[in-house]
């Protein structure tokens, strides 16, 4: 029987770890963070535009729910980035208000509505008064409470 051989696998990333050099993760934190308020002014109009896109889908009623429903999430999804909270969460309660009517096979334009309004007000009336802004939001979560899951 012959000897068992060892071989020790040497790994590229860990030659890359050992070597001097770098930033600390704090320092990829603030550098990213300095790169993504860059994008904000950009991203804020995108979201208008996003929700004015909305609005015009309220209003010819001729889109299907998955269209609302993925221009919902993208205003999410950037809104997200840039810790706008409470349009995150009147977002967050129109992506499922709409879900919940595909799964009681409904649809509501008058509730897809509100929310939309809502979402328009939020855009525009960032970071002011976020108390009054909440009890918004917690409006819309009623009407979406209205469908079970």
């Amino acid at each position: 029987m012959s000897e068992a051989q060892f071989v020790k696998v040497k790994y590229r990333l860990t030659e890359q770890v050992a070597t001097p050099g770098g930033m600390t993760a704090g320092m990829a934190s603030d550098r990213a963070q300095r790169e993504l308020a860059a994008h904000a002014g950009d991203a804020m109009k995108s979201i208008g535009a996003m929700i004015g896109r909305l609005e015009i889908m309220v209003r010819d009623q001729e889109v299907s729910l998955d269209t609302v429903y993925n221009e919902a999430s993208t205003v999410l999804d950037i809104a997200g980035l840039f810790d706008k909270r409470v349009l995150c969460d009147a977002c967050y309660s129109l992506c499922e208000l709409v879900d919940r009517q595909r799964a009681h096979n409904r649809l509501d334009w008058a509730s897809i509505g509100v929310h939309v309004n809502a979402l328009r007000l939020l855009w525009t009336r960032d970071g002011q008064d976020p108390d009054s802004l909440k009890s918004v939001v917690d409006g819309l979560w009623t009407i979406t409470d209205r469908l079970a899951p």
